[in-house]
């Protein structure tokens, strides 16, 4: 068998089969046990790969946002841990020792063009995808040409808003006018630590300014730290 490092420590493999039992029945996309190739296969999606957790119990494959909120909500009463495996950027491997399962968002590249012309795309969903479904729907189409994923689109012109799952398990559609200002500004500071950005919403034509930065306050950490236990109080994702 292909082995993506050293087999499990002994006494963990309940928890392993126990993962991929109630996980699978969770969750729309495949659940993978970790050390295996299977396992490897759904690590090297992730177009950067972070080194996975050395106490994987999963490696699951999200195929939307129900799928993320499936696995913190188990998590969660697992005390596991959640390395996400960001489509366009690595991660740093984990600094706790809990177990931990490692989530990919590379299935996440679902990309529609609604009735106001906005785009509504996934974060594994790459930039030429999105130009295609643009251009089969007939709206203007100026989206950046490059070969990178969705996932990098905060940085780009038109964005509208996006799809943010906190560790609670709780969905965010954030924009300017989000009812919670704080987490607005926090995912603008630092969007990787706030949560797991699923999708985003932006302009068919780019033709608007980019999503801009929030730039913290050296005082400001404090203020951010205490955002993030209020939304991620078992500390999921680290």
């Amino acid at each position: 068998m292909t082995t993506i490092g050293p087999r499990p420590p002994k006494g963990a493999v309940g928890r392993v089969a126990r993962a991929a039992l109630e996980l699978g029945d969770l969750v729309d996309g495949p659940v993978q046990p970790p050390y295996t190739t299977g396992a490897a296969v759904e690590l090297l999606r992730a177009p950067s790969l972070g080194r996975p957790p050395s106490r994987l119990v999963a490696v699951v494959g999200a195929t939307g946002t129900r799928d993320v909120v499936a696995t913190l909500r188990w998590a969660a009463e697992h005390d596991t841990e959640v390395v996400v495996l960001d489509p366009h950027s690595a991660q740093p491997p984990s600094r706790t020792s809990r177990p931990a399962i490692a989530l990919s968002l590379s299935r996440v590249d679902q990309v529609t063009v609604g009735r106001d012309g906005l785009v509504h795309a996934g974060v594994g969903a790459s930039w030429d995808r999105v130009r295609r479904v643009v251009t089969d729907s007939g709206a203007p189409v100026r989206s950046p040409l490059r070969p990178d994923t969705i996932a990098d689109a905060p940085g780009a012109a038109g964005v509208r808003g996006v799809t943010l799952v906190t560790g609670d398990a709780v969905v965010h559609q954030l924009a300017g006018a989000h009812p919670d200002p704080e987490l607005w500004w926090a995912f603008r500071c630092r969007p990787e630590a706030v949560g797991v950005v699923t999708g985003i919403v932006l302009d068919a034509d780019g033709a608007g300014p980019a999503l801009l930065a929030a730039a913290p306050e050296p005082d400001d950490d404090a203020r951010f730290a205490a955002l993030v236990r209020r939304h991620d109080p078992a500390a999921l994702l680290g």
